[in-house]
């Protein structure tokens, strides 16, 4: 039985960790009226985060679309006529119309492919978040997982990807109606940092705002000493980063000195997740003991 595990450009799956098993579905993105498909024709990280960094007013942000289902079936399709069975690691149903959109293809293709197993798990992940339960299903998957071993897999370690952002413009969270006017200015005077991650239902959700960049970056190392499972469970641990390379090579640096991880990378944040977030975000992406935070208050 051949099994492929598939994503979106959500993911923010980089090449180096893509194997035989692994499928992302691109996404495209308009900048300035310009529609860019993300495969033939792509902005460099400099020229996109340059575009955000520039964006004077909402309307100057760049944009992005969700799958549809026709375009779901698109990609689906080819995979399925050869042979394979599918594990479609979906988007967070709480952040987009896409998950919806992937069932709506999976049920369509599971009747023309009678023979063939189709089944989509929503991640209730972002970013490298969701790509993190990727990898770590095709880590299964290579150690000779069975297909319903691989799916009740996937939906048990979903619950434990992780990942803790921080914004370096509270601008940004303005113009994407994610901050008020007022949290913006006095964000920029400030120089606040707020602090935000992803729940157990899929939302990103802010829990504390930090003075100054430095405190912001010793925040996170905290939750990640607080939040992470032990490191010896941890076998990949990432920081991703919105065109701010030296930060995260720092916080790399840090956290492979104080808990000798297994494995880490440094994961660029992509255009689809990053005309949400902006310029300058740092994140740590890594398995969690839960996805539950006292101040947060939508799990109440």
């Amino acid at each position: 039985m051949k099994i492929m595990i598939t994503a979106e450009a959500t993911s923010d799956y980089p090449e180096r960790l893509l194997s035989d098993n692994i499928t992302i579905f691109p996404m495209g993105y308009t900048v300035n009226g310009v529609a860019y498909d993300g495969v033939e024709t792509k902005l460099s990280p400099k020229e996109f985060y340059d575009a955000c960094r520039n964006a004077k007013t909402k309307e100057d942000l760049p944009q992005t679309t969700m799958i549809t289902a026709y375009q779901a079936q698109e990609y689906f399709r080819p995979i399925l006529q050869k042979g394979y069975d599918i594990i479609h690691i979906g988007f967070a149903q709480a952040l987009s119309g896409t998950y919806d959109q992937m069932c709506m293809a999976a049920k369509e293709l599971s009747a023309e492919f009678p023979d063939r197993k189709i089944t989509v798990v929503e991640s209730s992940c972002a970013a490298f978040v969701q790509g993190l339960l990727v990898w770590y299903v095709d880590q299964k998957l290579q150690s000779g997982a069975s297909y319903d071993e691989l799916v009740a897999y996937a939906e048990d370690l979903k619950d434990h990807c992780a990942g803790y952002f921080t914004i370096d413009d509270m601008k940004h969270l303005y113009r994407t109606g994610r901050a008020s006017k007022t949290q913006a200015f006095l964000g920029e005077a400030l120089q606040i940092k707020p602090i935000l991650y992803i729940n157990k239902a899929g939302k990103l959700i802010p829990i504390s705002k930090q003075i100054s960049h430095k405190k912001a970056m010793k925040a996170m190392l905290e939750i990640l000493d607080r939040k992470m499972l032990p490191p010896s469970e941890q076998k990949l641990v990432a920081v991703m980063h919105a065109d701010a390379l030296e930060d995260a090579q720092l916080l790399e640096k840090t956290i492979k000195e104080k808990y000798n991880f297994e494995r880490t990378e440094i994961v660029d944040v992509g255009p689809v997740i990053g005309t949400h977030v902006g310029a300058g975000m740092l994140a740590f992406i890594f398995l969690s003991k839960d996805k539950i935070e006292p101040n947060d208050k939508s799990m109440d």
